[in-house]
């Protein structure tokens, strides 16, 4: 699998396709894993697509004193990013968003569209709570049970009651290693300390927010909030559809490529 070296940090990631590049950045200690087929699907629609194993997750190199940081994080996006054929187009999920907001403000050249997914600059006493919420599980809980304490909240009403059966297999297929919790950690006790609000009047290149009208992770309310700050965002809420966006819904998916082919 192709990687880049960036700075003594080795980033891995998948490629699909041929065309205009698009860079998917994963949430809260995941990585390329967590897209699933979507690689493929995008390679379909035209795109050359990478999705990202975060440095802190294996088989990237581990995270450098065991300390997640945004910059470098985005850096790293950025890295990658500048393989593939313009224009490219960084789409992020969840805390994955706040890394590609990271990397748009940098006005990088290797990037020209960004694409945030049930995420959010700005910065709450609520959103702080959630984040400290997930530094526990990850830290004082067993593993084991992770996917069962989180389904309800990275899923949306709809999905969790008309696709239970795909819900039980992502938690039974849900049991990070002591290497994933400790990134977890890492990455939730950064977002802890994470405001954008400064960065999105940075951001020149034309961006794409979504959120789901059934997140409580994210609320729609942030996504908005987060897009009016944005020079150039277009905000779309999408009925039916809670945190995981691509999962969820085939509207967020024709959304993003459509977006991404403009």
């Amino acid at each position: 699998m192709p990687t880049v070296e960036r700075q003594g940090r080795t980033i891995h990631h998948s490629r699909e396709g041929d065309g205009p590049g698009v860079v998917l950045i994963p949430g809260l200690g995941s990585g390329a894993r967590l897209f699933g087929t979507l690689p493929r699907r995008f390679a379909r629609h035209g795109f050359t697509c990478c999705a990202i194993d975060p440095v802190g997750l294996s088989p990237s190199s581990p995270l450098p004193g065991g300390i997640f940081d945004f910059a470098q994080a985005a850096h790293d996006v950025l890295a990658v990013a500048a393989t593939l054929p313009p224009p490219v187009t960084l789409v992020g999920t969840s805390l994955g968003g706040k890394v590609a907001l990271q990397a748009a403000a940098m006005q990088p050249q290797h990037a020209q569209r960004l694409v945030m997914l049930g995420s959010a600059a700005v910065q709450t006493a609520r959103s702080r709570r959630i984040y400290r919420w997930f530094e526990i599980l990850c830290s004082e809980l067993d593993g084991r049970y992770l996917g069962e304490l989180t389904a309800p909240f990275l899923f949306g009403e709809t999905f969790l009651n008309e696709k239970p059966g795909v819900v039980d297999d992502i938690i039974r297929s849900t049991r990070p290693s002591a290497e994933s919790r400790a990134f977890m950690r890492a990455q939730a006790r950064a977002l802890q300390a994470f405001d954008g609000r400064a960065l999105c009047a940075q951001v020149a290149m034309p961006t794409l927010c979504l959120g789901g009208a059934e997140d409580t992770l994210t609320l729609p309310s942030e996504v908005a909030a987060t897009a009016a700050l944005l020079p150039n965002a277009e905000h779309h809420c999408l009925a039916r559809a809670g945190h995981s966006l691509l999962l969820e819904s085939r509207e967020a998916f024709d959304r993003v490529a459509a977006f991404a082919s403009a």
